[in-house]
């Protein structure tokens, strides 16, 4: 079964009804003091449960529905590094590289990449204790699939449930939380290096300044974790990266509601997240940076 988590804009906004109602207004103070502490322990469930800890494949590779950007080589992380992970952080971490990689050249159908990949992941996934996702009804299935970039996605969809329903079942919310930021790191760094040229018309540009938001809860995520050795190093390892993403500026917008085609009402706007040039140059060389010393092993 695929897990369906919370998502974050309704965190969000959970968080922000909260902050207007303990604003409210002294002589409510008391009355609503049980009912805000109720609602406080229910958003913080929220967070701990549902939080979107593990991009799906479709959702980290929408972006590939742009015409103008292609698949390029020598972008995804050398097979050749695994023999640099020696310790469970580097291993879990670099776990979610190689996975966005898979999912990253499925996304264009690139079997044989994507081929490599999955083995590299299948090792890792031994090395921390989750090798039993890694079935041999999937491994048929990934050896047989040749040269079709539909059932190349369906498979690295199928997997990142397969481990989000495994590690969720085992408690694992470290693990899941490292594999969440290696998986994110490797699609950024993809993405950024994905786009030539500057252009704020660029739906592209838009999506790597909404990663803001993605930045943001990410880290909180690491902070509550942070008594872990692992987690901490991770932390500062981000840091950069978040403070990068700290210097965007967000604009308010026009409400609008459009309609899908399954004929759901969508309501937009209220927030746009700005990024200039200067502000796209600082985290492509930022994320760069960041991905390449993990994937390196070089921070520790």
């Amino acid at each position: 079964m695929k897990i369906k988590a919370t998502p974050l804009y309704a965190i969000v906004a959970a968080s922000a009804l909260m902050t207007l109602q303990s604003c409210a207004g002294d002589s409510n103070n008391q009355n609503n003091q049980q009912q805000q502490e109720q609602e406080q322990t229910q958003n913080n469930q929220t967070n701990e449960n549902n939080f979107y800890l593990i991009p799906s494949p479709e959702d980290l590779f929408a972006f590939t529905k742009d015409k103008n950007l292609q698949f390029v080589p020598g972008l995804t992380n050398p097979v050749e590094n695994i023999d640099k992970y020696i310790d469970v952080k580097s291993k879990e971490i670099n776990f979610g590289t190689y996975t966005a990689d898979m999912a990253y050249s499925a996304a264009f159908g690139k079997y044989q990449e994507s081929l490599k990949e999955f083995k590299v992941v299948r090792q890792i996934s031994d090395a921390i204790g989750i090798g039993n996702v890694f079935n041999q009804s999937l491994v048929n299935r990934i050896e047989n699939v040749k040269e079709d970039r539909d059932s190349l996605k369906q498979i690295s969809s199928d997997i990142y449930y397969d481990i989000q329903n495994f590690l969720d079942s085992k408690n694992r919310a470290k693990t899941m939380t490292l594999i969440s930021t290696g998986g994110w790191l490797e699609f950024l760094y993809i993405v950024v290096n994905s786009v030539d040229k500057y252009s704020e018309d660029n739906p592209t540009i838009q999506r790597i300044a909404d990663q803001k938001i993605i930045c943001d809860n990410l880290m909180l995520r690491l902070e509550q974790q942070q008594a872990d050795p692992g987690i901490k190093a991770t932390i500062t390892d981000l840091t950069p990266l978040k403070v990068a993403f700290d210097e965007l500026t967000v604009e308010n917008t026009q409400a609008k509601a459009s309609t899908s085609n399954s004929g759901a009402i969508k309501v937009g706007g209220g927030m746009k997240i700005k990024m200039t040039e200067n502000n796209f140059n600082k985290i492509k060389e930022t994320i760069t940076s960041v991905r390449n010393n993990i994937t390196i092993n070089n921070v520790k």
